[in-house]
C-alpha cells in the first residue's frame, strides 16, 4: 500500500476524534449555532462516517423495503462521491453491484408479493434494462411468473447464501474505496501528531547514545537467496544486458554492494557498440467497435485478431486489418467477464472468466461458447489468468477480497482435458494488496509477484516453491520472464523497472525508472488514474520493449535503456487495457475506442 493511501486510511480511522476536536473548538469559540448545524449534518451524514458496514446496511435496507427511488438516489450519490474517482478497472465492478441491488429489490418484491411494485419498476426502468440485453431479458417477465424462485435462472437469487455473499462482497468493495480518497489535511492531524512524537522519542534516544548514557546495538541480518534449480529453467547460460550497467554484488550474500571506493554507484547507461533496437510508430488507427467503455482487450497469439469486452457485456472478436478474411464476431453475454486469455496453441479458443467463478471457452471459428470449469468459491476475486505458451494450460490466481492478496488460491487448469492439474493456497504479508503472475516459455515455472515486492517462483507441475526473490520494490503490478529465461523483469505502479537474475542467487542486475509516476517538479504522483496496473502494462513478445498506459495514451519504452521510443495519440478518456503483439500494440479506453499502432524497428 502506498504511503499516501496509508495516510488517508489513518485519517479516516481518526474521524471521530477529529469530530470531537471540532466540537470542543466550536464550544470554546462560542459558535453555538454552528455547532448545532454541525450536529444536524452529522445526523444526516450520507457517508455514514465512512463506515462501509453502515453504508451497505442502508443500501440493503432500501432494497428490501422496496424504496427503489431512494435506493437509486443513494447509489447515484455514492457513485458521484466515491466510485467516479476509482481506477477504470473498477468501473465494471460498480455496474455489477448496481445490477445486483436492483435484483435484490425485485426478489424482495416477489417475496413480499408486491406485484404492483414490480410492475411500476418495469414501467419506469424496464425499457432501459431491456436495451442492455444479456441476462436482464428473463427478469423483464418476472412479475408474470407464479413462483420465480423455483426456476433455474432465478433460484440462486432467492437463497440466503446469495444475500450474504452480496453483503460481504459489497462491504469489501466499499472498504477499498475510502483509502483511495483525497482527504483534507485536518484528518491527518492525529497521524502527524503520533509521527512527531515517535520522532521526538528517537531523537531523545540518539542524544542519550551520544552522551554515552545508552548503548544502542544495531544488528543486520541478510537473508541468503534461494538458488533456482537448473533443470527448472533450462540450460541457457546466464547473460546480463549489455546496455545497462549491472550492480556490484557480494557473491557470498547475493546482496547489492557499493563500488570499491565506498561511494554509492547508481545503475546507469554505459556506451555500447551495439545500437539498441527501438520501436517507432509507422501507422496508427482508431476503431469504433463499441458504444460503451471497454474493460478488456487482447490480441490473439498471432496478433491477427482482437477480443474486446465492454461495460454492456458485449464481446467482440475482430481484426484490425481490413484485408483480413477472419470472421467478425459479436456476442451479448449474460455474464460479466473479469479476465480474458487466448489459448496459445489453439488460437481460435478464447477463455473468459466470469464473476460467478466459471471459465467459458469461445470457439472463434464457430462462435460457439461452452462453460467448462469452475473456480473456488472461497476465493471469488480473480486477480489474473494466463495461458501457457507450450500447452492448453491456464494459470488462475484468485483472492478472498479484491485488494487483499495475503491469501490467494493458485490453480492450474488443463483446458483440453477439463480438469484441475494442481491447486495450492499461498499466504503473504497482510499488507499485500495485489498480485500478478507470469509463465516462462517452457510452461514449467510460474512467477507470482505481490504488491509488497516479494516474488515466488513455483514449479507449475506441483506448485511447490523453488525460489523466492525480495525485490524491495513496493507496488509491483506486472512481471515477465526475459526471452532467454535468465532473468525476471518487474514493473511497479509508478513506473519502476528492475531485472533480477535467476542464475546468480536472485541478484538485481538492472534498475531504471520510466518517469511516469512523477509530476512536472519530479515529485511522486499519487493520482489513482496515473498509476499502472496489470491491465495497463504489456511486454512485447521479443521482451525488448514495454507498453504502458498511465493515463489516456500508450507509451512505449525500450527495456534496456528505459528510453521512451514512441507514444500514441490520446484517447478522450482513460485507458483501461493494453496489449502488445509482434509488430503492434493496442489500447482500449473508457471512451469506447481502441487504438492500434503498428511499429517498425530503427
Amino acid at each position: 500500500m502506498s504511503e499516501y493511501i496509508q495516510s488517508a486510511k489513518a485519517g479516516i480511522e481518526s474521524l471521530e476524534h477529529i469530530d470531537d476536536l471540532l466540537r470542543e473548538y466550536l464550544l470554546f469559540r462560542g459558535f453555538k449555532d454552528t455547532l448545532a448545524t454541525f450536529e444536524r449534518d452529522l445526523e444526516q451524514d450520507h457517508d455514514k462516517g465512512f463506515d462501509a458496514n453502515k453504508i451497505v446496511d442502508e443500501l440493503l435496507t432500501l432494497a428490501s423495503e422496496l424504496k427503489i427511488e431512494a435506493l437509486l438516489e443513494y447509489w447515484r450519490y455514492l457513485s458521484y462521491r466515491f466510485f467516479s474517482h476509482l481506477s477504470p478497472k473498477y468501473h465494471r465492478t460498480t455496474k455489477m453491484f448496481e445490477k445486483r441491488l436492483l435484483r435484490l429489490y425485485l426478489v424482495s418484491a416477489v417475496n413480499q408479493k408486491k406485484r404492483d411494485n414490480i410492475r411500476a419498476f418495469m414501467n419506469r426502468h424496464g425499457r432501459a434494462l431491456g436495451q442492455q440485453g444479456g441476462d436482464w431479458i428473463p427478469w423483464l417477465g418476472i412479475e408474470y411468473l407464479e413462483d420465480p424462485g423455483s426456476r433455474a435462472e432465478f433460484e440462486a437469487y432467492f437463497s440466503d447464501e446469495w444475500y450474504a455473499s452480496l453483503r460481504s462482497a459489497l462491504t469489501d468493495f466499499i472498504q477499498t474505496v475510502f483509502p483511495a480518497m483525497a482527504v483534507p489535511r485536518i484528518l491527518l492531524f492525529d497521524k502527524e501528531r503520533r509521527e512527531c512524537e515517535a520522532l521526538r522519542q528517537k531523537v531523545k534516544l540518539y542524544e542519550e547514545h551520544l552522551r554515552g548514557e545508552t548503548r544502542i546495538t544495531m544488528g543486520s541480518a541478510v537473508s541468503s537467496p534461494v538458488d533456482l534449480v537448473e533443470d527448472h529453467i533450462g540450460g541457457v547460460a546466464a547473460a546480463t544486458s549489455p546496455r545497462m550497467r549491472a550492480a556490484d554484488t557480494n557473491p557470498a550474500t547475493g546482496t547489492l554492494e557499493a563500488a570499491a571506493s565506498g561511494a554509492e554507484r547508481p545503475f546507469d547507461m554505459i556506451p555500447t557498440d551495439e545500437a539498441p533496437s527501438l520501436l517507432k510508430i509507422s501507422q496508427e488507427e482508431i476503431f469504433l467497435e463499441h458504444n460503451s467503455g471497454i474493460g478488456l482487450a487482447k490480441f490473439s497469439p498471432s496478433g491477427e485478431l482482437i477480443a474486446s469486452y465492454d461495460d454492456e457485456s458485449i464481446l467482440k472478436v475482430w481484426s484490425p486489418d481490413p484485408s483480413s478474411t477472419a470472421p467478425k464476431l459479436k456476442n451479448e453475454l449474460d455474464f460479466t467477464v473479469n479476465a480474458m486469455a487466448w489459448d496459445r496453441r489453439h488460437e481460435h479458443l478464447l477463455y473468459l472468466h466470469d464473476e460467478g467463478g466459471f471459465i467459458h471457452t469461445l470457439n472463434s471459428n464457430s462462435n460457439l461458447m461452452s462453460r467448462q470449469l469452475v473456480s473456488e468459491k472461497r476465493h471469488p476475486w480473480m486477480q489474473c489468468m494466463i495461458a501457457s505458451r507450450s500447452s492448453s494450460t491456464l494459470l488462475t490466481v484468485c483472492s478472498t477480497k479484491p485488494e487483499n492478496t495475503s491469501d490467494v488460491s493458485v490453480r492450474i487448469w488443463d483446458a483440453g482435458a477439463n480438469k484441475i492439474v494442481a491447486s495450492k493456497r499461498f499466504s503473504a504479508a497482510a499488507e499485500a494488496k495485489g498480485v500478478c503472475a507470469a509463465l516462462n516459455h517452457n510452461g514449467n515455472i510460474a512467477a507470482l509477484a505481490y504488491s509488497t515486492g516479494h516474488v515466488r517462483l513455483a514449479d507449475l507441475r506441483t506448485l511447490e516453491t523453488v525460489a523466492t526473490i525480495k525485490t524491495r520494490q513496493r507496488d509491483v503490478c506486472s512481471v515477465e520472464f526475459s526471452l532467454d529465461e535468465d532473468s525476471l523483469m518487474a514493473v511497479t505502479e509508478v513506473g519502476g523497472l528492475t531485472q533480477w537474475s535467476l542464475r546468480k542467487g536472485s541478484q538485481m542486475t538492472a534498475e531504471s525508472t520510466l518517469g511516469i509516476g512523477v509530476d512536472e517538479e519530479g515529485r511522486a504522483s499519487v493520482g489513482i488514474d496515473s498509476r499502472l496496473d496489470v491491465d495497463r502494462v504489456a511486454f512485447t513478445p521479443d521482451r525488448e520493449s514495454l507498453v504502458v498506459a498511465p493515463r489516456d495514451q500508450c507509451l512505449v519504452f525500450n527495456i534496456d535503456s528505459a528510453a521512451l521510443t514512441a507514444s500514441t495519440r490520446r484517447h478522450k478518456d482513460l485507458v483501461s487495457s493494453v496489449d502488445a503483439a509482434a509488430d503492434k500494440s493496442l489500447s482500449a479506453s473508457e471512451d469506447g475506442t481502441i487504438r492500434v499502432a503498428w511499429y517498425r524497428k530503427v
